[in-house]
């Protein structure tokens, strides 16, 4: 089975299953405690890699760094991942369940790069323009900041991308010239 359709399945599963129990946004929270684990810890990675822990030490492992603080639902979903073997996507199945969060609540994710921190006023017309699109959606606005780009804006909206960065435009230039 291809790698991306089992973390879509086993997200959507555990999406439909939080939905069904009206515990999605909390699940949620779950799922994106559990990821940044995944990103920042070498140590997390390392124990969900290893085959030479055993699945039931992993699960006990997990429960003691997670059981009191996530719901039963993300507890019992880690629980089965690891029993199938499947602990190696928990890193993919997030994002996906994140996604599928986002666009179940009508979620538009804004991320804003740029040369230098903007403004307030700035990142708040961004907005705006966004909301403007969809009104019945909500904006998640993020802001960062990348010296590379020399001046201008990237703007990512969802899957879609606006480059309008002098580097960019440089390169376009070059191309050009070329």
């Amino acid at each position: 089975m291809n790698n991306s359709k089992i973390s879509v399945r086993y997200a959507k599963a555990l999406f439909q299953t939080a939905v069904e129990k009206n515990i999605e946004t909390e699940v949620r929270g779950d799922v994106a405690s559990l990821l940044e684990c995944i990103k920042s810890s070498e140590d997390f990675r390392a124990l969900l890699e290893s085959p030479v822990i055993a699945p039931d030490n992993k699960i006990k492992i997990f429960d003691a760094m997670f059981g009191g603080k996530f719901q039963k639902l993300t507890s019992d979903f880690f629980a089965m991942t690891v029993k199938n073997k499947r602990e190696g996507f928990l890193k993919i199945i997030c994002l996906n369940y994140l996604g599928f969060y986002a666009k179940g609540k009508n979620i538009r994710k804004v991320v804003i790069t740029s040369a230098a921190k903007l403004d307030g006023e700035s990142a708040s017309q961004i907005e705006m323009l966004v909301k403007k699109q969809d009104e019945n959606s909500t904006v998640e606005l993020s802001e960062q900041v990348d010296e590379n780009i020399l001046g201008g804006l990237i703007i990512q909206i969802d899957d879609k991308v606006y480059d309008a960065s002098i580097r960019t435009q440089l390169k376009k230039v070059k191309e050009k010239l070329k």
